[in-house]
């Protein structure tokens, strides 16, 4: 554990890495960080602290305004004991890392009782707000991952990939698609789209105004592209030698094959 939080107590570091901060640096900070405190228990104004996620009207009345400047001030004060810790730079960017991490994860936003926004949503929606954030949880836990959009408002062929094109050659790891020439010549070389295997190949092909493969055979280019497998159990022994061999050397020799040319343009990231 990086950081530890006890009530009563001001915010640590671990033992093990308070340990390794010069004891005249260590008073110094925690010094500046009691009176600071102490200024905060007289005016919850007394600090300046900007922060964009307390930026709204509802964090200004005064309970939430002096929760948030503690919070921030806590904030300020672990991160100048990791940098205080006496070690390498590597060690010394986990540990920051890791702190950021819990940092941000306590923020007062991220809980109801304590994020009068979302208060505030509650009355004005009559709970509806919280019946729909139970919905969506009900929904991930189902799906398996987290949602970041309301993906009911893309359909592939429909508002997503929808440059025509065709699967010439499949595999257990990827599907290869060719896309349908946009114009009356075509360059000899083909170019070859690979993107990363954590990414939907429609990464590439959203919109008409925003597809990076429309655009290309607009071009004049005669485009392939590469859809990997969405993982599943029987994937477990794949490793990514696998997903060089035989996914993008594999994707190399289908493209030079069915284009019958021994050089060809590359995308990959």
């Amino acid at each position: 554990m990086t950081i530890i939080m006890n009530l009563g107590n001001s915010p640590s570091l671990a033992p093990q890495y308070m340990a390794m901060i010069p004891a005249e640096k260590l008073s110094e900070i925690q010094t500046k960080y009691l009176e600071d405190l102490g200024k905060l228990g007289k005016d919850p104004n007394a600090l300046e602290f900007k922060d964009r996620r307390f930026m709204g009207e509802a964090w200004q009345n005064p309970w939430s305004k002096a929760l948030v400047s503690t919070y921030l001030l806590n904030s300020r004060y672990l991160n100048e004991l990791v940098q205080a810790v006496q070690t390498d730079n590597k060690t010394r960017q986990r540990i920051e890392f890791a702190t950021n991490q819990m940092i941000d994860a306590l923020s007062p936003s991220n809980f109801l009782a304590t994020n009068p926004e979302a208060l505030e949503t509650i009355l004005k929606t009559q709970g509806q707000s919280i019946q729909k954030g139970i919905l969506n949880l009900l929904g991930d836990l189902g799906k398996g991952k987290v949602s970041q959009t309301d993906e009911s408002g893309f359909e592939v062929g429909k508002n997503l990939a929808q440059t025509e094109g065709a699967v010439v050659f499949r595999n257990p790891l990827f599907e290869l698609i060719q896309y349908k020439p946009l114009t009356d010549q075509v360059y000899e070389r083909p170019f070859l789209m690979v993107p990363p295997c954590i990414n939907k190949y429609y990464i590439l092909d959203l919109q008409p105004d925003n597809s990076v493969v429309r655009y290309m055979v607009s071009q004049g280019h005669t485009v392939f592209l590469v859809s990997w497998k969405n993982p599943d159990t029987s994937m477990d022994r794949i490793t990514w030698d696998d997903y060089v061999g035989t996914g993008v050397l594999e994707a190399i020799r289908v493209t030079q094959e069915i284009s019958q040319q021994d050089k060809i343009n590359i995308l990959g990231f």
